[in-house]
Formats: structure tokens, sequence, C-alpha cells
């Protein structure tokens, strides 16, 4: 397969952020992309790669749209520069490539619909490294502190401070720096300051103290236990709260030898477990979700799809389901309905809906509606299967379009698209691995929206199971995912699902849902052991014991499952990380239950991030907690 050439361009000067730009590229070069660097320019015959284009309105990108990718480099925090309206829309409506663990795991509230996380890392040919030899030794090293940066009222009361207490600075508070000034006083300095330009930031300013620790620098640097930093940079750097930098700044200026230590030493520790930008799952992703856009798929012609219909006792609303399957469009359609008991009511409605071939299987008793399926897809011929619920309505294009998109792209087994609920709409994810994690939270994709091949159910051998008499739907799904079904979702409002009650007996219900929810839970974490599924299972329980203990387990359990593997062969990293995300996003749930139960408080949380796994695993949740952590 040729690979697409690839564009990185740049509304940053090179000078300030060429050696980020250049990560990503010599990333993608080395997995055989055929690439080039043209700042401040789209190419319309590339993908491009767009960065730092935060002030710069979503209509200007759109004519490259699906062509382009937005990497995010931006903390997102109320109040800074990035928060505008310009870039809040580019966000809702760009392919993201997000740098950030805490961004990241607040998509909903940041509007991302396409986003992964692909972290700047480690690439040491982006720049030059200064070497051990090029740094000055002490007696010559004739400014205390180096600071440059944006200037907010936290960054300019700290160094007021160190001016204050007699200490020699070198800032951009005046005027910016040309690249050659810029490393000729990081070359005299003792150290470099590296601190939030916002209060409510955890996210560590990784692109600066990679400039910092090319050039062998001694940094102080703000950190938290709830930082989001990679264990290594703790290890390179010396770290302090915002209330004691400057008192840490001073003991580090007198502790020469400490600093030659981090001068020799603090590259080596921070880069050696890092590696480049994991952009090669990441294209792949993208290259896959490009190709399933409206703008790629041709109509299929004539698709053959058979829709699969139970109708019972109850008085449902399955005559405007007929009236709503017969005005599909080019399509050839059969409809098989199984009903209890002779229902010529049934034939009569389909007759005058115009539905011409109708397969009516009527049974001698009533049963449940997973055997009833089953039976319905025993007898099915049409290449494509639509699980229908009486009640359902769709626009005249559903199965075409779905259908269009699995002759298109045929590694897709099944296509879900966009919901018309009576509460809300509901939006699925709309690629494989993030539509499978969404089936660990609380609307995961609809059954009856979704169309998939037969001849996967005929190969995979997966069947609705009778033992689910609720939530069989979910449970299908998850057992397609586990066989190895490929997903796919068309991001329309495609599909208008029956009303369902609440279910007759709500234990049962919350015990078949969390059934389900193991299933997919075993695939995504294979290699979790038996025992902590079954206690990460307990998320998804009706009720939860009331004592603390419970929590505190079930939360150093979720943390080690998401602890990247220690195997040789790992998962890609932002498949991972969205799957990261949606356990976390339950382990929020249960502190918030705990918390408003007042069976946890602020002292019991932050105790919690003296373990350095359950700290990384909860740091990018800092900003949603119950209680903020640490606060300054």
């Amino acid at each position: 397969m040729t690979l697409p050439r690839l564009n990185f361009t740049s509304l940053s000067s090179e000078e300030i952020c060429g050696d980020i730009v250049r990560s990503y590229q010599l990333a993608a070069q080395r997995l055989g992309y055929p690439t080039s660097y043209t700042p401040a320019n789209i190419d319309p015959g590339a993908i491009n790669i767009l960065f730092f284009f935060w002030n710069i309105p979503w209509k200007s990108i759109a004519p490259f749209h699906p062509n382009c990718i937005v990497v995010n480099f931006e903390p997102m925090v109320e109040g800074s520069h990035s928060w505008n309206d310009n870039y809040l829309e580019v966000l809702k409506n760009a392919y993201l490539w997000e740098y950030s663990q805490s961004n990241f795991q607040r998509y909903r509230e940041l509007g991302y619909r396409n986003a992964d996380y692909v972290a700047l890392g480690w690439e040491p040919d982006a720049a030059k490294i200064v070497p051990l030899s090029d740094v000055l030794p002490d007696s010559e090293q004739d400014i205390d502190v180096v600071f440059f940066g944006s200037f907010t009222q936290r960054r300019i009361d700290i160094l007021d401070a160190l001016t204050r207490r007699g200490l020699r600075l070198k800032t951009t508070r005046d005027r910016s720096w040309s690249l050659q000034e810029r490393d000729n006083y990081l070359r005299r300095a003792k150290l470099v300051l590296n601190l939030h330009n916002w209060d409510d930031s955890r996210v560590v300013e990784m692109p600066r103290l990679s400039i910092l620790l090319r050039h062998r620098k001694a940094v102080v640097c703000e950190l938290y236990p709830d930082s989001e930093v990679a264990p290594s940079i703790r290890e390179a750097v010396v770290g302090a709260p915002y209330d004691r930098l400057v008192d840490t700044i001073e003991a580090l200026l007198a502790d020469a030898p400490r600093r030659a230590r981090l001068e020799r030493d603090g590259l080596e520790r921070a880069s050696l477990p890092l590696s480049p930008p994991d952009v090669g799952p990441a294209l792949e992703r993208f290259l896959t979700w490009r190709a399933q856009q409206p703008d790629r798929i041709t109509p299929a012609v004539m698709p053959r799809v058979t829709i699969c219909m139970t109708i019972g006792d109850t008085p449902d609303d399955w005559q405007s389901s007929l009236q709503s399957w017969s005005r599909q469009r080019d399509v050839a359609l059969e409809l098989i309905v199984v009903v209890a008991g002779s229902r010529r009511d049934v034939a009569e409605a389909a007759a005058r809906a115009g539905i011409q071939n109708v397969q009516l299987i009527s049974m001698p008793v009533a049963c449940d509606r997973p055997t009833a399926r089953n039976i319905a897809l025993a007898q099915a011929k049409g290449e494509y299967i639509v699980f229908s619920d009486a009640g359902d309505s769709a626009p005249v294009e559903r199965l075409q379009r779905q259908a269009a998109l699995l002759e298109s792209c045929p590694g897709v087994d099944i296509v879900g698209c966009w919901c018309e609920a009576q509460a809300a709409t509901l939006c699925f994810a709309q690629r494989h691995h993030e539509i499978l994690t969404e089936y660990l939270g609380p609307a995961p994709l609809m059954l009856s929206a979704c169309m998939i091949r037969r001849e996967f159910l005929e190969r995979s051998g997966v069947r609705h199971d009778p033992e689910f008499t609720v939530h069989d739907d979910r449970h299908m799904l998850c057992k397609c995912a586990v066989a190895g079904g490929q997903f796919s979702v068309i991001p329309e409002l495609l599909h208008r699902p029956a009303a369902m009650g609440p279910p007759g007996d709500p234990a049962r219900a919350a015990s078949f849902d969390s059934r389900a929810r193991v299933l997919m839970l075993r695939h995504l974490l294979p290699h979790c052991s038996s025992e902590a599924l079954d206690q990460i299972a307990q998320l998804y329980a009706q009720w939860w014991p009331p004592q603390l203990d419970f929590a505190q387990r079930l939360l150093a359990t979720l943390a080690h499952a998401c602890a990247m593997p220690a195997s040789s062969v790992q998962p890609p990293v932002v498949e991972h990380e969205m799957l990261t995300r949606a356990l976390r996003n339950g382990a929020l749930r249960l502190l918030q239950v705990f918390f408003e139960a007042g069976l946890a408080d602020k002292p019991w949380l932050e105790a919690r991030f003296t373990d350095p796994e359950i700290a990384r695993f909860l740091a990018p949740l800092a900003n949603q907690l119950p209680v903020r952590p640490f606060r300054t």
C-alpha cells in the first residue's frame, strides 16, 4: 500500500516550537510516510498535520477537512489564550491529536468528536543536545534564574519574589528573545524555572522541559502529586508546589553539587524511559476514519438487506415500523417477522406498506426475543442484517447509507448511526476501539441502530443468548466485539429507536448489564487476572458496600489494570488511553458516590496519591474530582 504524503505545518515560529513539529515528523518518516514541513501553509494535495492553530477560525480549516489533523498543545483552561471561540470551534470539528491526558479525559466537556492521545514523548534528533563538555562551570554561570514564556499574574508574583531576594534573573517580561539570545542565557544560567501559566492547570509543560533538558540545565518545576507528568520527569527535575518555589530555588542555588548532578544526569533520566510520539497507530486510525467519511463512500447498487423483527402480544407500534422500512430507498428489502400465534394482520399490514418480500414466522407459543431473533436470522438471505424493534423508524436513506459503507469498507462488519431518542440525541463514537470502550459507559451503541454483515455472523457463529431476557442487545454486540467484529458509526441521525419501558426486575436487569460489560472488559483487558476483572466489574454492580476500604481496593485495582502491561506485546498507546479514559470515568463516579455519602473526604483522597500508580491514574481527573486535592 502506498502511504499518503504528510505535510507538517505550524503557526508558531520555528525558533520556539520547531522541535515539537520535527518530533512528530521524524516519527512519521521512520514509519515510511513521505513528509514535508511548510510553516503556515496547508497543502491541499497532502494530509496536513496542523500545530498551534489556536487562533484560526474553523471556516479557514474546514475546506481541507477531512484531510487535516489538528495537534493540540495547549492546556485547555478557561481564561487562557487558547480558550477562545475560534479554537473551541476547531476542537469540536477537527480530527484531533491531543498531547495531554487531562484534556483527553475531558473530551465531552471540550466537545472533542474524534481525538487520539498522542503525547510528545522524546525524539532525540528533533533538536540539538548540548554536550556535557559545553556546560559552563558553576563559577562562570553569572545568571541565577532564567524564565521564558508568557506572563500571567501568578508567574509575575514568583519572579518579583525572586527579585526581592536579590537573585539575578533573565526573563522575557520586557521583550522576546532571539534563539541565539535564549541559548546564551540558558548556558549562563545556574537554573531555569518552569511553572504553570494558570492556577487550574496540572499539565506539566513538557515542550519547555524538553528544551531545558537538552541544554543540560538544572530545572525547578512546579509539581504536585496530581500533576500530569511522566515519572522519569519527576526524577530529572526538582519539583515543588507554587508556594514553595522561591525557597526551593534558593536552596538549589546554594547546592552546586546537586545542580551539577542534574546537569549531568537529568537528560538521561527523563529521556531513557520515553519514546518518540506514537504516531503509527494514530495515523492508521485516522486513515481508517477518513475512508469511512461520506465523501469517500460510493452508493451501493441495490444491496440486499434483511430486517429481522419480532412482534409480541403487547400493542407495540409495529405498523409504523413497517411503513418506515417500506420507504427505504435503493435497497432490495427482505422482512422476516417472528410472531406468537397466527397474526394475519401483520402480513396484511406489510402488504399494504408495499413490502414485497415478507416472511412471517408464527410461533405456537410466545418465546423470548433473543430466541425469536435467532430464528429470524436463520432464515435471512440478505447480505446485511438489521435487528429491528417494533416501533423503530428511520429516514429513507438509512439502509442505503449503511450498506454503502459496508460495501466500500470490507474490513468493517458492523455499522451503527446516531439516534434520535426521546430524551436526547445519542451521538456514538465513530471509531472501532472508541465504540468498544463506550460499552463501559452509560450510553453505548444500540443494536437496533446497527447493520451487520451476515457473512461475519456466519463466520463467527455469534447469536443472541436466550438467557439474556434484558440487555440482550448489548450482550449481542459485546459478543460481536469479542469475536473480532470491526465497528464503525455514521455520524448522522439515521435511526429513531422504539421507546423502551423500564425493566420488570431492576436487580435482574443490573445483573445482565454487568455481565455484558464484563464480557467487554475481558476482551479489552486480556492481561488482567480473573480476580482483577471480577473486582472491576463491581463498578457496574447495582449497589456497593458502604465501607471505604471497598472503594480503596477497587481504585487500586483500576489503577493497576490501566498501568501499561509489562509484557513484550503492549497495546497501542492511543487505544490503551481510550480504555483508561473509560475506566477513569467509572472511578470518578465511584469517588463521587462515596463523597456524597460522607464516607470519603479530602485527606483520604490526598492519601491515595501516595501510591504512584494511583496518582498517575487519577492525575488527569484533577479538575473533575469531588474535591480538588493539593490546591494552592
